[in-house]
Order: C-alpha cells, then structure tokens, then sequence
C-alpha cells in the first residue's frame, strides 16, 4: 500500500474537503448533509443503501433568504 494524504478534516458535524476543483464544506447529522463546494450547493439525505441527492441554484437559495 502506497502513501497518501487524507482529502478531508472532520470536527464534528462540519467535514472540511480538498479537491482539486477545490476546497467544500458539508455538514449534517448521519443521515443527512448539506454541502457547499465549487461545484455548487447540495442537499443528501438517506440511510441503508437507499439515498436521495439534489442539486440547489444560488438564486433559489438567495430567493428565500430575502
């Protein structure tokens, strides 16, 4: 087995991640997660092999926060 270096730091709900498209926060419970990263805002939620993914827009999450 080769070295390598580990892509994420977790602390407790917050789970920091490296990429080469670079760097994203997720969060969550086990279960769920809500992630933000350069390739966009998700939302995963789901257990034991069944999951749902979905993919936010900034204008969808900017409209209700006004």
């Amino acid at each position: 087995m080769g070295f390598y270096i580990k892509k994420s730091i977790t602390i407790g709900w917050l789970r920091i991640n490296f990429s080469k498209s670079g760097i994203g926060f997720s969060f969550g419970p086990k279960g769920a997660k809500f992630a933000v990263g350069p390739k966009g805002t998700q939302v995963h939620a789901g257990r034991n092999g069944i999951y749902y993914r979905k993919s936010i827009s900034k204008d969808k999450i900017l409209s209700k926060i006004k």
